[in-house]
């Protein structure tokens, strides 16, 4: 008998190390950016494009598809960005409006890494103005993220990972919503997918983007 409750104890003290360990993990978002003029619940469809650098297409690659899926999960059709899009180069303005005309997408869902910090306080927040004034054209967002993630290097130690993503309807090409993300405690780059995809996509569904 005693034993059995050694065993027993053993069990639950490792399964509740495993659960900890994989609910680590979590995601808010600490900055927020409506446009009160925008009619909700037209959005169908999206493409959905993650800003990398170049030289890493299998990590864009994988945060398109984890967002495409949460996406896909919700009810809304998505696409990612590289089944259309070269990723190795930034393209002009006119082939980038040309590839979501083709498409027929409602939206354009553009996220870019702005941070990994090893050491602050990531209870505090950002102070953190959304959006900035350049990001109303989401192509001049597009570019501008691009040339600053093939020219800027990243810290290695991952305790907060900060996510900006833009979204901008794609009649009139206007910025509908914008964010800034928080992800603690990531082991490796699909608990930050996985987490941002899930929420983003539940905030967005429970403000009433969604058709």
């Amino acid at each position: 008998m005693q034993k059995t409750s050694i065993i027993v104890i053993v069990l639950f003290t490792f399964m509740t190390i495993i659960f900890i360990s994989c609910s680590s993990t979590k995601t808010n978002i600490i900055g927020e950016w409506q446009d009160d003029t925008y009619k909700k619940g037209n959005i169908e469809k999206v493409l959905v494009l993650g800003i990398v650098n170049k030289e890493k297409p299998l990590l864009r690659r994988k945060f398109e598809d984890g967002m495409a899926k949460a996406f896909n999960d919700g009810g809304i059709y998505a696409t990612p960005s590289m089944d259309k899009m070269p990723y190795d180069v930034a393209i002009d303005s006119a082939s980038f409006e040309k590839y979501f005309k083709d498409l027929d997408v409602d939206a354009v869902v553009v996220s870019r890494l702005v941070a990994v910090d090893a050491s602050r306080d990531y209870t505090a927040g950002y102070l953190y103005t959304i959006p900035f004034n350049s990001y109303y054209g989401f192509y001049g967002y597009y570019y501008a993220g691009v040339t600053m993630a093939n020219s800027t290097g990243y810290l290695s130690q991952d305790v907060v990972v900060v996510l900006e993503t833009n979204i901008y309807e794609t009649t009139n090409k206007k910025l509908i919503w914008s964010g800034v993300s928080e992800t603690v405690q990531p082991d490796k780059a699909s608990d930050v997918i996985n987490s941002f995809s899930d929420l983003l996509v539940s905030k967005l569904k429970g403000q009433g983007y969604f058709k």
